[in-house]
């Protein structure tokens, strides 16, 4: 049976075969060792090590997104209330409230996106490399072609594991995203309306642009909405069939998740 892989991870679209994607400077020196591999060391073995390496650093990140617990946020949206006539569980009857609750989703926001970019250049990192050099025609001197197999598969299913990782994330990020939207909404109940609950329609304008450039990723420099994938995307993700277009192609725009937000 062919392996579904070989035209997935190999170069495609308007890259003609044997052309090498340059490695990009994301801004980061932790990572500029994963960029150019030691001539010596197999490229397969390059590319297991960087999964695990990123296996070390998503371990970490997948026990902050438990803690951070963004579901608790879910924000049923205002449509559903209205045709259901249920009140806003997340409806915190003041002002102060508000304000309070909107620092708290933006401090999960940001404790959020700042590992999960970190964590993206280590993707990105590894499927540009196993895009440049990982071919159905590439052969080790040093392994059987049983022991080649293996390991391709193993990189593939480490590539679809980082796939669910950050799937995850930007997840959460935008249920904390939609969250925020609409504590912003509920606050701009309290402009002018004087007492202790007032707010200018100044301050409420200056709250919604911080937050924008924020939710937008362009305070990180990062789309982390790359990452969305819908059901059927998950499904096909867990059957080891992801990625309908070729890795050149995704490449190219997860290069641009970085680049286009700077």
């Amino acid at each position: 049976m062919p392996n579904p892989y070989d035209d997935i991870f190999n170069p495609g679209g308007n890259q003609e075969k044997g052309d090498k994607i340059p490695p990009i400077n994301l801004g980061a020196s932790d990572f500029g060792k994963e960029d150019y591999p030691t001539p010596d060391k197999d490229p397969l073995d390059e590319i297991l090590d960087s999964i695990k390496l990123f296996t070390k650093e998503a371990e970490g990140f997948s026990q902050l997104l438990t803690k951070m617990r963004a579901i608790d946020h879910k924000d049923e949206g205002s449509v559903l209330r209205y045709f259901l006539v249920s009140e806003d569980k997340h409806d915190k009857k003041s002002l102060g409230g508000e304000r309070r609750y909107h620092d708290l989703l933006t401090d999960k926001f940001e404790k959020i996106i700042t590992p999960m970019r970190d964590i993206a250049k280590l993707h990105y990192n590894t499927v540009q490399q196993f895009n440049r050099d990982i071919d159905k025609h590439y052969y080790s001197f040093d392994k059987s072609d049983r022991v080649v197999k293996s390991d391709k598969e193993q990189a593939i299913n480490g590539i679809n594991l980082q796939r669910k990782i950050l799937a995850d994330a930007e997840s959460s990020l935008e249920i904390l995203h939609k969250g925020l939207i609409s504590t912003e909404r509920r606050i701009k109940k309290y402009i002018n309306v004087g007492g202790i609950n007032n707010i200018s329609s100044s301050e409420y304008t200056i709250i919604v642009q911080k937050r924008e450039e924020l939710t937008s990723g362009r305070t990180h420099h990062f789309d982390y909405s790359f990452f969305n994938v819908n059901l059927l995307d998950k499904t096909a993700i867990s059957l080891g069939i992801y990625m309908k277009e070729t890795t050149s192609q995704y490449l190219g725009k997860l290069e641009d998740a970085f680049l286009n937000m700077k």
